[in-house]
């Protein structure tokens, strides 16, 4: 009965990670319903199986590990310490990020490539 019981402990921490499993490009990046002059299609994102991620934007590239536990994202790039976002995933192919950068929320709206 113990092994049963370990199973149902396990099943209860899962997280959402295979909801955003795939490679995500930028379609918009706003501040306050403007846009923030950012090219949001240089975003990309490739969430992988082993919860594993990486990420570039223009020349900038991380990657790291990540989880996703409801309507909040965390990563941890290598050498580097966890952030938190909040996230909608909106469709099955649409990911809404929202971003405090400094005191000023920026909106990023990814696609499922």
């Amino acid at each position: 009965s113990s092994i049963l019981l370990m199973s149902a402990i396990s099943c209860t921490i899962e997280n959402d990670n295979q909801k955003v499993i795939g490679n995500w490009q930028g379609a918009s990046w706003t501040i306050k319903g403007e846009p923030t002059g950012r090219n949001a299609a240089e975003v990309k994102f490739e969430f992988n199986v082993g919860d594993t991620y990486s990420d570039s934007f223009g020349q900038q590239e991380e990657e790291g590990v990540f989880r996703l536990e409801g309507n909040k994202l965390y990563t941890t790039a290598k050498g580097k310490a966890e952030i938190m976002v909040q996230v909608v995933l909106q469709s099955a192919d649409t990911l809404i990020m929202d971003m405090n950068r400094v005191g000023t929320m920026e909106r990023l709206v990814l696609v499922k490539q």
